[in-house]
């Protein structure tokens, strides 16, 4: 009853005003969902405590999303926007060698992963996909399915050009993003309790010439691209 005063006082209100507050509720309940999500984990959250954040009803959450399960994956595709964007609107360069482009997509990649708050993600998915196995699903296809998709393309490309070494599978695609998840866990668990910080930036350089040496041919004569 009270949500519907509100609804009819809301609409007394010239009509853009009303709309854009009607269309920016998704986004407030993602944003409230996920700071709930990464500070309490998935299974203290109640949609009662995200509706609060959010400054809403309960049951205005339910307009929305059908379950905490169907929210928690609407801020995984939320945040994985930009990847799966910018994938799909990818063009290859023939003119670009295939090591340039793995530097280029990993290195985006790394940006997107940290600025869009996805290690957050990745982080409540880590500690609770053991009894919430829905999460771990919901990460692999949104987050993870893309970019291995991505990936194993490049490779291939490479093979086909002389440019990669060996078979593409995907435990080699793992590896090379293993680093990836170990500096989830590091912002979110270990940084505060360690006495020797870490160079992000330095990090993620690393961690890119380590995956770039080990599965490119070697080029005699001349550094490797991008150094």
């Amino acid at each position: 009853m009270q949500e519907s005063a509100v609804i009819e006082i809301d609409k007394e209100k010239p009509g853009p005003r009303w709309k854009r507050r009607k269309d920016a509720r998704p986004q407030e309940l993602i944003n409230a969902a996920l700071s709930l999500f990464a500070e309490f984990g998935y299974s203290q959250t109640r949609l009662d405590d995200v509706a609060a954040k959010a400054g809403i009803s309960k049951g205005t959450v339910y307009l929305y999303f059908a379950s905490k399960q169907d929210l928690f994956e609407a801020v995984i595709r939320e945040r994985a926007a930009p990847w799966i964007e910018a994938i799909s609107n990818r063009k290859d360069d023939d003119s670009q060698s295939t090591e340039v482009m793995l530097r280029e997509f990993l290195g985006w990649g790394w940006d997107q992963f940290l600025e869009s708050q996805l290690y957050l993600i990745a982080r409540i998915v880590l500690a609770e996909s053991n009894n919430f196995p829905h999460l771990a699903e919901s990460y692999l296809r949104e987050v993870m399915g893309p970019v291995h998709e991505q990936l194993t393309k490049l490779l291939k490309r490479g093979v086909e050009r002389g440019e990669v070494r060996g078979e593409i599978s995907r435990e080699r695609i793992k590896v090379l993003l293993a680093p990836l998840s170990w500096l989830a866990l590091w912002r979110q668990a270990l940084h505060d309790h360690s006495v020797s910080p870490i160079d992000e930036r330095a990090y993620v350089r690393e961690a890119i010439d380590m995956a770039i040496r080990s599965v490119m041919l070697p080029t005699t004569g001349r550094p490797p691209e991008g150094s």
